[in-house]
């Protein structure tokens, strides 16, 4: 009778692991229908290392889900910066826009007054658009 109760419980707790499992399938149904990408995959499909892609997310410039202690990626955002819909120039184009020298836009970069990042570790600064948008608008802070 004792080793029945045991076996008893033993199938209870498998219908416990199984209905678990079956909400675990249904959370990965449901990531694969939003389309969100982990930092590995989302750095596979733009080209970038992830340390790059690190350091955009902490600026803003990519927007994420967080899923317990994992970020995920939006397919739309993935999508946004493989479209260029997040235009970045160079630091060069940006000097040529505003009329003033590549020494100056970085003295700018390095002093924070104006928003770039990196895309690579060793790479060139990439400025948003809409930066240098409200560049035009503010004028060249000093």
């Amino acid at each position: 009778m004792e080793s029945r109760k045991r076996t008893q419980q033993a199938k209870d707790a498998i219908k416990t692991n199984d209905e678990e499992m079956t909400g675990r399938e249904k959370m990965l149904a449901e990531l694969k229908q939003n389309a969100l990408y982990d930092t590995k995959e989302a750095c596979e499909l733009l080209g970038i290392s992830t340390q790059s892609l690190r350091r955009a997310i902490a600026i803003g410039k990519i927007k994420t889900v967080r899923l317990g202690r994992y970020l995920r990626i939006p397919a739309e955002e993935i999508s946004k910066l493989a479209k260029g819909e997040v235009a970045l120039i160079s630091t060069k184009e940006a000097a040529d826009l505003l009329n003033v020298s590549l020494h100056m836009i970085r003295t700018l970069i390095k002093s924070g007054k104006i928003d770039a990042f990196r895309l690579a570790k060793s790479g060139l600064f990439k400025i948003p658009n809409s930066e240098i948008d409200r560049i035009f608008r503010e004028g060249i802070p000093q």
